[in-house]
């Protein structure tokens, strides 16, 4: 399996490396003992890749994948060889602006999905280019790998924190992910018009 990626923001790099360098300084809350161990000097990035939202209005329709909405440069960070976190800058007016750095689960198990379908014998020979997907309304996350060639499927990888009662670590392709997603995207957007309160989705 062979991956591919955008063009890379041209002062990406340039932007991260300051926050980087102040989130080990401070060693704000949250932060995993990886992170608070590493060494600057040992600081290595990914290649940058996008991320793509759905809605749940766009499941709720029957849109798929076509439907997502580009969002943030992602970015993984790694230490010695380990993975620590997932950097993210946003697009501001055709400008690339820090947003934030994830020290949870979702930078080590990405690169668990990627093993996984470095290791499949269906991907093999085949070419994509990396992304993540999310339904923020689901708490779904997911690995998404575009196909760059004609007649070869997407595949999705939910990761964490995907909740295991909606989808596990393995690979579906784009019908089987929105089985899935549809009937749940309906029962939580069925709760969000119910509720009275406004609190529900905010």
């Amino acid at each position: 399996m062979k991956l591919s990626y955008p063009m890379a923001p041209s002062n990406g790099v340039q932007t991260l490396r300051p926050a980087l360098q102040a989130a080990l300084q401070t060693q704000g809350f949250g932060i995993n003992r990886q992170f608070a161990n590493a060494v600057p000097s040992k600081i290595s990035l990914s290649e940058p890749y996008r991320g793509y939202s759905l809605s749940l209005e766009d499941l709720t329709q029957g849109k798929g994948l076509k439907a997502a909405t580009q969002g943030n440069w992602h970015y993984l960070v790694f230490s010695d060889g380990t993975t620590i976190a997932d950097a993210e800058l946003a697009e501001v007016h055709g400008n690339v602006e820090f947003s934030s750095l994830n020290h949870g689960a979702m930078a080590p198990a990405t690169v668990s999905a990627l093993n996984l379908a470095e290791n499949s014998a269906s991907l093999q020979g085949k070419s994509y280019e990396l992304r993540v997907l999310f339904v923020s309304a689901l708490h779904f996350v997911a690995i998404w790998l575009h196909a760059n060639d004609a007649g070869n499927e997407d595949i999705i990888i939910p990761i964490e924190p995907t909740p295991k009662s909606l989808a596990s670590t393995q690979l579906y392709n784009e019908a089987k992910l929105l089985a899935l997603l549809t009937p749940a995207a309906n029962q939580t957007k069925k709760l969000f018009d119910a509720d009275t309160t406004g609190l529900l989705g905010s």
